[in-house]
């Protein structure tokens, strides 16, 4: 087990070696709410100039990358990443850091606006105000970006934040808090709890937080929306998603392919727009496969830098892979790579054209597994990909741009990428946030920045 609760603290293994790699003290609710209450208070952090937050985020940015090392250490122990994964989710965090500090100089100043004709004696703006609280519940597959990419967002406009990391991965923003009140000051903008889904649960019920971040799971996401209806209070949620890659039969053969490997293995498969399912033109399909089911058998999981994927993080998302592929094991045509690693890793793994009632084609996974399956026509793959109401990330490849044009206008998804995969997501100008049951809102760019504001029209009278 990566984590188990002892003597009121979370301990925390590595689900590569599962030897303990730190400990962490569980928050009782008497904390969460005095966290919440010094943070409605707090009002240091909101008095400042926008210039002046977007400059210490910078600094922030630059005592985290001195404290790479450390930072990346403690990654790897509680995770089992890959270090190019490591290495890639940190550089994300830097640049998010530092992008959106210059974005923000822009997106949250006030924005005069024209008054018409009918008012050229009045004077009309808009001005980005801070919400106050934002609580953040952050997922355990990106411990560093996914948690401190909508933090950096909330601070930037001026809000103070209370997050809750995942209880499988606490140690990295444990580091990063101590990095922010070493170097920056500010404590009470920045405060961390922690526990399990009880402790997200107070600061979404709680009438101190005024807009909650969750990224997590479609059935959880439901819940934190069903929750915040009945006050109106503002959520933004990242939630579950199938990531559909479209190839078409002027495409790239090899490219597809090599995509599709990258975007399905990334993390093994444990990332929010990881490909699920590579939907292929007939004409096509069988040497798609064929090439694919080549590749994917030199490719292995296992510990250790001659291993290409690391471990499965939490055994519930073992379980549930090991539970979409056994359905279907006997059903269709199914190519594995190799697993060095023993039970805590799962062999990389395509399964070709599985049934349409299965749960591989109607859950999401959050695995090193695809799907591979055939279409017709462009009517069979919209409904094909709109089954399950997801509507996260997507990707499509051809070189036939009026057609591309075409699918991706009738496609119900937040993020398209067209011969390419997941850069959409690494690109920090882009909103990000899904359609359907992927999740409400955007992070991200103007429109993240924005979330985590009180838009407000102002007019004024020229002539007192």
């Amino acid at each position: 087990m990566p984590i188990s609760i002892e003597n009121k603290q979370i301990v925390v293994s590595s689900p590569e070696t599962l030897k303990e790699v730190g400990r962490v003290d569980v928050s009782t609710k008497e904390n969460v709410e005095h966290a919440l209450k010094v943070a409605q208070n707090y009002t240091e952090w909101s008095s400042l100039s926008l210039n002046k937050r977007c400059s210490i985020i910078n600094k922030f940015r630059k005592n985290v990358f001195k404290n790479s090392d450390l930072v990346k250490r403690i990654i790897k122990d509680e995770t089992g990443k890959k270090d190019f994964i490591i290495f890639a989710e940190f550089l994300s965090f830097l640049d998010h850091a530092k992008t959106m500090s210059k974005v923000a100089k822009s997106a949250l100043k006030r924005d005069n606006r024209e008054t018409g004709l009918l008012f050229k004696n009045k004077k009309a703006y808009v001005q980005y105000e801070p919400m106050g609280v934002v609580g953040i519940i952050s997922p355990w597959n990106f411990s560093l970006a996914t948690a401190m990419k909508g933090t950096i967002e909330g601070l930037l406009a001026g809000n103070n934040i209370v997050l809750k990391p995942s209880e499988f991965t606490p140690l990295t923003i444990e580091a990063i808090k101590k990095i922010w009140d070493e170097n920056i000051g500010y404590k009470d903008a920045f405060q961390i709890v922690n526990g399990a889904g009880d402790i997200g649960s107070i600061l979404v019920e709680s009438n101190l937080t005024d807009v909650i971040s969750f990224t997590g799971s479609t059935k959880v996401g439901l819940q934190i929306a069903k929750v915040c209806s009945l006050t109106l209070k503002p959520c933004i949620l990242e939630l579950g998603g199938k990531d559909p890659m479209i190839v078409l039969k002027d495409a790239s053969i090899k490219r597809a392919v090599e995509s599709a490997l990258h975007a399905g293995l990334f993390n093994s498969g444990q990332t929010c727009i990881s490909t699920e399912e590579v939907y292929v033109e007939d004409d096509i399909f069988d040497e798609f496969v064929s090439k694919l089911s080549i590749r994917i058998k030199d490719i292995k999981s296992g510990d250790g830098d001659n291993n290409d994927l690391g471990p499965i993080i939490t055994p519930e998302t073992k379980q549930k892979i090991n539970e979409h592929i056994s359905e279907v094991k006997d059903l269709c045509d199914i190519y594995s790579g190799i697993n060095n690693g023993g039970e805590k890793y799962i062999a990389p793994t395509i399964i070709v054209d599985p049934p349409e009632s299965s749960r591989i084609v109607n859950e999401e996974t959050f695995g090193p597994v695809m799907s591979i399956r055939p279409f017709k026509n462009e009517d069979e793959l919209i409904n094909k990909i709109h089954k399950t109401g997801y509507g996260l990330s997507s990707s499509i490849f051809s070189v036939d741009k009026k057609r591309i044009d075409r699918i991706i206008k009738r496609m119900k998804t937040g993020n398209v990428n067209i011969n390419d995969v997941m850069t959409n997501y690494a690109i920090p100008t882009l909103p990000y946030g899904g359609e359907g049951i992927s999740g409400l809102g955007k992070q991200h760019g103007v429109e993240g920045l924005r979330s985590y504001c009180r838009i407000k029209s102002v007019v004024v009278n020229r002539f007192n």
